[in-house]
Parts: structure tokens; sequence; C-alpha cells
């Protein structure tokens, strides 16, 4: 048997509650997951741009310029 064979068996045979915790916690820890990625790929980006010594202020600054030109762009009025 598999290890996914064995995790599939193990959480069917958990109550609904539990199913529903573990889903939770699960998604919760992909979610977090994502989200050290993400700024994983930021921060080598920054370095690669010398830009890692850059205040956090400049950072959101730019990223709410970038945001707000592609909103504009793909969402003309």
């Amino acid at each position: 048997m598999t290890k996914i064979e064995q995790l599939t068996e193990e959480v069917a045979a958990l109550t609904a509650e539990e199913q529903r915790l573990l889903f939770e916690r699960v998604a919760d820890l992909a979610w977090h997951r994502g989200l050290r990625e993400l700024s994983e790929m930021y921060r080598s980006r920054l370095a690669r741009e010398g830009r890692l010594a850059d205040s956090p202020e400049k950072v959101l600054e730019d990223l709410r310029r970038i945001r707000e030109e592609i909103a504009s762009r793909e969402y003309p009025e």
C-alpha cells in the first residue's frame, strides 16, 4: 500500500468534524507555504535588481503603482 493510499484510508476513518478540521489545516498550511514562496520569489527579484535594501514603504508603493498600471490597462474606463 502506498503512503497516499494509507493516508486516504486514515482520513476516511475520521469523523466528519475531524475531516473538516484536517482540510482547514491543510488549506491553511498550503496558503502559508504559497505566501512564503511568493515572498522568496519577490525577495530574489529585489536582490537581482539591487533593490533589496529598499524600505518596505518603497516596495509597497512600487507594488501599488504596478497594480494600478495593470488595472488601468486591463480595465480601461
